[in-house]
């Protein structure tokens, strides 16, 4: 019976044992995993801590960069160029010598020509930008001058005058803005208002009846004095109902050329130029409508002609007559007669 008890005693007390064992090994285990998590939140704290403070160096680095950058494109052109010399002067020279502070000097003047430029760029843009715009509709046609007419760079009366035309010129145009302006065939604009479809009745000036006055004798004096009165030639086979004037030089133009490419055949008085028909005459002496005739005539027609055009090379006794394009005549002399 002793025996008995003993080894049950025995029994219970090692299962104790291997339970607290057991119990032991678990707290253990537990702890290790407990330090090990814990070293591993510690060591992500610590990275992330660092990432952190990386970050937030480098946003103070760009933040310093760009204060430097604004302080060098501010100051003038002299400032910039000494504050270079200075800085390539204090540069604490490198593997590749005096290279450094060479790159700094033209690193600054390059940021500086850019600040300047862009400068110039948006003051140019606002400029441009200060005209309004005006929609345009596509219209090609030939149109007239009403009147005398302003041509203008642009569609308003606050853009720059280009040239003035005399009424009744002719003008190709290829589209209308929405404030009513042309938009011609150079570029430049006319207002819609002073211009009509048909060509203008340019009326000729009605000469002043001489008054017997001794002012009047005075000026016929002068006047006769200034141009003695040339004498009339032999018959040349003129026919009666004409009044000679005398000898003008000859020359000969052709159509005239415009901006894009293409050539104009319109005349001062809205008229198409035809050659053997058309001439431009000093409208002083020989107003338009006039119809003169030229003996032999040098285009081997039949010597008359009208004048339909004027030219501001075109003065005094100076006939220039239309021909074709293609063709070449040699400046003449020739006796002009006034059909009456």
């Amino acid at each position: 019976m002793k025996f008995i008890g003993l080894t049950t005693k025995y029994k219970v007390t090692k299962e104790k044992l291997q339970m607290g064992i057991s119990v032991g090994m678990i707290a253990l285990i537990s702890c290790i995993s407990i330090v090990t998590v814990k070293a591993l939140i510690e060591s992500r704290e610590a990275k992330d801590k660092l990432e952190a403070d990386a970050r937030f160096n480098e946003l103070i680095s760009e933040e310093e960069t760009s204060s430097e950058t604004e302080d060098i494109t501010e100051p003038s052109e002299g400032a910039v160029t000494e504050t270079a010399a200075t800085t390539a002067e204090n540069t604490v020279p490198s593997s590749t010598g005096e290279v450094s502070g060479e790159t700094t000097l033209e690193t600054l003047e390059t940021s500086a020509s850019s600040a300047t430029e862009a400068t110039t760029v948006q003051e140019t843009t606002a400029a441009t930008t200060t005209q309004p715009t005006f929609a345009e509709t596509s219209v090609v046609k030939l149109v007239y001058a009403s009147s005398e007419l302003n041509v203008r760079s642009g569609p308003g009366t606050s853009y720059d005058i280009v040239k003035t035309i005399e009424k009744g010129s002719g003008i190709d145009v290829i589209g209308v803005t929405e404030n009513g302006w042309y938009h011609t065939y150079n570029g430049n604009y006319v207002a819609k208002d002073l211009c009509q479809d048909e060509p203008v009745k340019v009326s000729t000036p009605t000469p002043v009846p001489q008054q017997t006055t001794a002012a009047t004798a005075a000026t016929t004096a002068a006047t006769t004095t200034a141009k003695p009165t040339q004498p009339q030639p032999a018959n040349n086979g003129v026919k009666d109902g004409m009044t000679y004037y005398g000898s003008c030089k000859i020359t000969f133009y052709g159509p005239q050329p415009l901006g894009d490419g293409s050539y104009s055949t319109s005349t001062a008085t809205g008229t198409t130029c035809c050659e053997g028909v058309t001439c431009a005459a000093d409208w002083s002496i020989f107003p338009s409508g006039t119809v003169i005739y030229i003996p032999n005539d040098p285009l081997g027609g039949d010597g008359y002609y009208t004048v339909e055009d004027k030219g501001s090379g075109v003065k005094g006794d100076h006939i220039d007559i239309y021909a074709d394009a293609g063709e070449s005549y040699s400046t003449t002399t020739c006796e002009v007669y006034i059909v009456n």
